[in-house]
């Protein structure tokens, strides 16, 4: 009976088109491991295992390895690599630590958004065809972190232990004796588990804030552009007055509840994210210029960085194409045909609606497909100077 109610849940989590079951899909690593994000109370021991695995692979190991086998400048910057992943793992993991009660509020606010619309009886089809093409990306995410990091980074980092320009398990000789080599591997697979679990809870987060936000811009402007034929008939009865004062309220709210949960997800994200695209971009420029023994072992931090650089700025791009849309549609909704009164209401949405809907990494970078291609324009630039 409990592999039946095992094999339901599952079949329930790969069809139920709901932003409850989204949630569920985001928080599944993160429960399994003890810190749900929906939840005030974590389990600590998830926290000091990694922590200090983290601390012990790629900070000792990588000051044993600079203070008795490197031998030349080059060697730093070998290093690079593991200094990269040992930050990126690190910001994560303090972002998932600090900043819990702000996330639980963010996600408060999600659902607060989502039910706004299932409440509208509006626009339903289309409303659960946005959240499965969410669930898709989410799951797309699962996938890609399953085959780059479990079925392909792990397996070369604990098999080929002498390529990663470290000093791998400090104290232990994985090299000479069988049993040392044993316990090595172990305590690396162990922590690169614990590492995937928060990178991966940190992406899926984050990309499940981008569409579900942009889902709910792509929704209102459906509404607004279907708001013009109850304005053209606003003359027609008290009923039909009364009517369009109504929706015209459920909009501005809904408008409104957007933009705090835009303005809470910059808040959130700004720093972190600000990091991460510095992370990427280094990350990338010596990919090309480092010799191609080193850097093959990196591969699937490259294709991570890819990957979450391409999608953030796809995303971010689309929540500003999202809300210009709506301000468009806001203007041509029939606010002319209204009377005073709603003709007010209108302008105020129009006036928020024209704030530019553009989250910034770091307060100064803009999230959008035009930084990617800028920073990899850059970066092609960098590597055949370099080369020259």
């Amino acid at each position: 009976m409990q592999i039946i109610k095992i094999i339901k849940m599952c079949r329930d989590r790969l069809f139920e088109n709901s932003c409850v079951n989204l949630l569920r899909i985001i928080d599944f690593l993160p429960s399994l491991a003890g810190f749900s994000l929906r939840r005030s109370k974590f389990s600590v021991t998830f926290w000091i295992i990694h922590t200090v695995l983290l601390f012990y692979v790629y900070v000792s190991g990588t000051i044993i390895y600079q203070k008795y086998y490197a031998k030349e400048f080059v060697d730093l910057i070998n290093s690079f690599f593991n200094i990269s992943i040992f930050i990126l793992i690190f910001v994560n993991s303090w972002w998932l630590l600090s900043r819990r009660s702000t996330l639980k509020e963010l996600l408060d606010l999600v659902i607060i958004n989502d039910d706004h619309i299932t409440e509208s009886g509006r626009l339903s089809s289309q409303h659960l065809q946005l959240l499965n093409k969410i669930k898709k990306i989410l799951f797309a995410c699962y996938v890609f972190h399953f085959v780059n990091d479990v079925c392909i980074f792990i397996p070369s980092r604990t098999v080929i232990i002498d390529d990663f320009v470290m000093a791998s398990c400090v104290g232990l000789k994985p090299q000479d004796s069988s049993l040392d080599r044993i316990i090595c591997m172990g305590i690396l697979t162990v922590q690169e588990i614990t590492s995937i679990m928060v990178v991966a809870s940190y992406d899926m987060t984050l990309l499940f804030l981008f569409s579900h936000t942009t889902a709910m811009f792509q929704i209102l402007y459906e509404d607004v552009t279907n708001f013009r034929e109850l304005a053209e008939n606003y003359y027609d009865s008290s009923e039909m007055k009364s009517a369009v004062f109504e929706r015209l309220k459920n909009l501005l709210i809904r408008h409104s509840s957007i933009l705090r949960t835009v303005q809470k997800m910059q808040d959130v994200y700004s720093v972190v994210v600000g990091i991460g695209f510095g992370l990427n971009a280094i990350s990338m420029c010596l990919f090309f210029v480092l010799p191609i023994d080193v850097c093959l072992n990196f591969a699937p931090l490259i294709f991570h960085s890819l990957f979450v650089f391409f999608l953030y700025c796809y995303q971010g791009q689309r929540l500003t194409t999202a809300s210009e849309k709506f301000e468009i549609a806001v203007y041509s909704c029939g606010w002319e045909h209204l009377g005073v009164r709603d003709q007010k209401t209108i302008l105020l949405m129009l006036i928020q609606a024209q704030k530019p809907v553009i989250m910034m990494a770091a307060g100064v970078i803009p999230i959008r497909i035009r930084t990617f291609a800028y920073t990899l324009q850059n970066i092609y630039k960098f590597v055949t100077l370099f080369k020259i």
